[in-house]
């Protein structure tokens, strides 16, 4: 909480500093309600986030984020971004950041995720969302995109990989990826990081490879990622999972819009878990959005878990 203190301080001593052309502020809320078979359905309140840009010149920026969910408060993608060479062909970026692995670290923020649940490659492999304290070099050139990234990489709690924002061991986790787009709407990804992280005293390799694809066409899109990964355990070999999803927006309208999403996770040795999630969202304005979601699940041995979701988010 501290931190986030001064972070606010600093926010606000560089919004009237004369360094800053303007500061922009930003942010959105929403509210849940959820309920399983054989469960009441219960609200609750999901994240609340605000969100600060700005400009020290024409290449130099900042961006900062508050982010409040339940009762744990803490930064989001919290950055300053250098612009090396015009036309976005170089930049650097630093700080804390939502990491470019795959292509679901662009929609993190709620507005931008249409379903209000992440996919299980997500949820499960990447602690549902990996953000990392390091460096980005970003750029474009022609056809191709690029992402290369030292960062302090994952740790481990509980044997679930979880995100480290202070180092935990003398390395750093590397990785990158990099998009081609072969013709115009359709974009190719493919992901890969490795580095050590942290369980009990023991240094562990950690690694993560992926391929993505993103495709629009007029009122349809669709993204798919896969992703493998592995820990490796002491006396046990390697603890190694994969995972897949395929997604699917169809506009209806301007404001109306249907999703299906398909998508598994597999342990090495292990039963398949499969997800079908099906959402329906309605814009009633610019800056308001109401969702609704409702996700099977599939597992053995079987457990009746199906999850009713709706979501209404407000921006400002």
């Amino acid at each position: 909480m501290k931190k986030i203190f001064l972070f606010l301080l600093l926010v606000s001593w560089v919004g009237t500093a004369s360094v800053f052309a303007e500061l922009e502020i930003s942010g959105f809320v929403d509210v849940l309600t959820q309920g399983q078979q054989g469960e009441k359905t219960t609200f609750g309140m999901g994240a609340f986030e605000i969100d600060f840009v700005s400009e020290f010149s024409s290449k130099v920026s900042f961006e900062g984020a508050v982010v409040v969910e339940g009762e744990e408060v803490g930064l989001g993608q919290t950055l300053v971004d250098f612009k090396l060479l015009n036309e976005d062909k170089l930049g650097l970026q630093a700080g804390l950041l939502d990491m470019p692995f795959g292509i679901d670290y662009q929609v993190f923020a709620t507005p931008d995720r249409k379903l209000v649940t992440p996919p299980l490659v997500t949820e499960l492999m990447m602690d549902g969302g990996w953000g990392d304290i390091g460096v980005n070099f970003y750029g474009s050139v022609a056809h191709l995109n690029y992402n290369l990234y030292a960062v302090n990489g994952m740790g481990e709690d509980g044997g679930v990989p979880v995100n480290q924002l202070t180092d935990n061991n003398s390395a750093k986790t590397v990785g990158g990826r990099i998009g081609i787009s072969p013709v115009k709407d359709l974009e190719l990804g493919f992901s890969y990081a490795c580095g050590p992280y942290l369980d009990g005293t023991t240094k562990e390799a950690f690694s993560r490879i992926g391929g993505d694809i993103q495709f629009a066409y007029e009122r349809l899109q669709i993204k798919g990622e896969f992703v493998k990964g592995g820990e490796e355990v002491p006396g046990a070999g390697e603890n190694e999972s994969d995972g897949f999803y395929l997604q699917l927006l169809g506009e209806a309208t301007e404001k109306v819009y249907g999703v299906a999403r398909y998508g598994y996770w597999k342990p090495k040795g292990g039963d398949k878990v499969i997800r079908t999630t099906i959402g329906l969202g309605y814009d009633l304005g610019e800056n308001i959005s109401l969702r609704s979601e409702y996700q099977i699940n599939g597992e053995t041995p079987s457990v009746d878990d199906n999850l009713f979701s709706m979501q209404a988010v407000i921006s400002f």
